[in-house]
């Protein structure tokens, strides 16, 4: 689990962000940021693990660029190294990429991104 933890820190924290495990954000931290689920199924099986990427404002144009680019670096997949394997990240061709979710707080705009996760760790 330590080194997908690991992995999944290091994917996250690449796109210029903050990003943290869902649930374990910081006191007093303030968006924009990236929180993302962390999901390791048993080896060589697949799971759905969900990502979002956060921004504070009125407008939803920052949380889709962002979206973009995380989906343009997953590609068609996108492997990650681990210590003693791969994780291995891919779109779920049967539901949609990223979804732009509804807050309470309409200066709150969240993009909810939906993935498969593959693990070959020990």
């Amino acid at each position: 689990m330590k080194q997908t933890m690991e992995a999944l820190k290091a994917f996250f924290s690449s796109f210029g962000l903050p990003a943290y495990l869902s649930g374990n954000i910081p006191d007093n931290v303030k968006m924009p940021y990236i929180t993302y689920d962390l999901v390791e199924p048993e080896p060589l099986s697949t799971a759905t693990m969900n990502a979002s990427v956060w921004y504070r404002s009125t407008g939803t144009t920052d949380v889709a660029v962002k979206a973009d680019e995380i989906k343009a670096a997953i590609g068609n997949g996108r492997d990650i190294q681990t210590e003693s394997g791969v994780i291995h990240l891919f779109r779920d061709g049967g539901v949609p990429f990223c979804q732009i979710m509804n807050d309470p707080d309409r200066e709150t705009k969240r993009g909810l991104l939906s993935l498969r996760i593959h693990c070959n760790t020990q």
